[in-house]
């Protein structure tokens, strides 16, 4: 296998996938809306067109998300199945191992690694991109897999609040509602869903939120876990809340997970896919994250603090 140093044509990429058999579609870890509803639609799209088509994936999807994939979680590739993988932004950071012949992303810091890559940062969500192809292909978006495409679409812009929403957004969710989305149903199905565990560990979320001039960053640790119940994925949801806060530039989830705290950053102006990247991950440019190994979350605090000096106001806290 080769890879290109430049990004392939949608029709380059149609004419590849009319030649698959049998294909494994997984994405990144820490699935999103995005990362699972843009995975389900290309394997919609595969079957489609004739091949033998599965998601596979080793680590549970949230159960928010559960109800679309077409089939029960694989956790590993099937044997003899190409690897196509989305929403990825590098190889490493796929959901199963194997090497990758196709690779569809929207992360502006992707490497182009796979033998064939379709990469657009300009769409807001790698759904865009999957959509693209439906239309390439002349294959028709069925109901499954337009809730899978809105799902990733509505879920990447915060629900068409954040900035990278654009009219071709808007144009395309038009298209779902006309494949039979209904934007009602579909709230129903992302957003009441939680439990009584998640509810507590937001609540301490914001509890323990710090400002420190124009950043508020939170922190969740091994003991507040055990205290409400809930997981390190339960904890994610509180970022958004995070961002209500008047005058703020930056804010940060800092969460502990078994390798040492995983951190979520958010912007309205500030480069934070450079900031992750300093610590070894990446994302978009208001929107990133990373992972410090070996190191409890109020270290990474201070870590993060000294990084983000360089660049926002920490009202004289360090």
């Amino acid at each position: 296998m080769t890879t290109r140093a430049e990004v392939n044509t949608p029709a380059e990429v149609a004419a590849f996938l009319k030649g698959i058999s049998r294909a494994a579609v997984t994405t990144h870890t820490g699935v999103d809306g995005d990362a699972v509803g843009s995975a389900v639609a290309l394997v919609y799209l595969l079957r489609r067109l004739g091949a033998e088509a599965v998601f596979c994936h080793g680590e549970p999807v949230p159960e928010y998300l559960r109800w679309l994939l077409p089939h029960e979680q694989l956790f590993e590739a099937p044997e003899g199945y190409d690897l196509l993988v989305v929403d990825t932004s590098r190889a490493d950071r796929a959901g199963v191992g194997g090497t990758p012949r196709l690779n569809i992303d929207h992360h502006e810091d992707n490497p182009l690694y796979a033998e064939y890559n379709l990469v657009n940062p300009r769409a807001a969500a790698s759904a865009e991109i999957v959509y693209d192809l439906y239309l390439e292909l002349g294959v028709e978006v069925e109901k499954p897999a337009a809730e899978a495409l809105y799902t990733a679409i509505r879920t990447d812009t915060g629900g068409f609040r954040f900035r990278n929403v654009s009219p071709r957004a808007h144009e395309i969710v038009a298209e779902l509602m006309r494949a039979g989305v209904v934007p009602a149903e579909m709230y129903d199905r992302l957003n009441r869903t939680a439990t009584i565990e998640q509810l507590n560990i937001v609540g301490l979320c914001l509890a323990k939120a710090r400002r420190y001039g124009e950043v508020v960053v939170t922190t969740i640790e091994n003991e507040d876990y055990e205290r409400t119940g809930a997981t390190e994925l339960d904890s994610k949801e509180a970022i958004d809340y995070l961002r209500s806060v008047a005058g703020v530039d930056v804010v940060a989830h800092l969460r502990e997970v078994p390798e040492g705290t995983k951190a979520s950053l958010r912007s309205e102006a500030v480069d934070v896919g450079e900031i992750a990247r300093r610590f070894g991950g990446g994302g978009h440019r208001l929107a990133a994250g990373y992972t410090v190994e070996g190191v409890r979350p109020e270290k990474a605090k201070e870590m993060l603090l000294a990084e983000l000096a360089r660049v926002v106001d920490l009202g004289g806290a360090r």
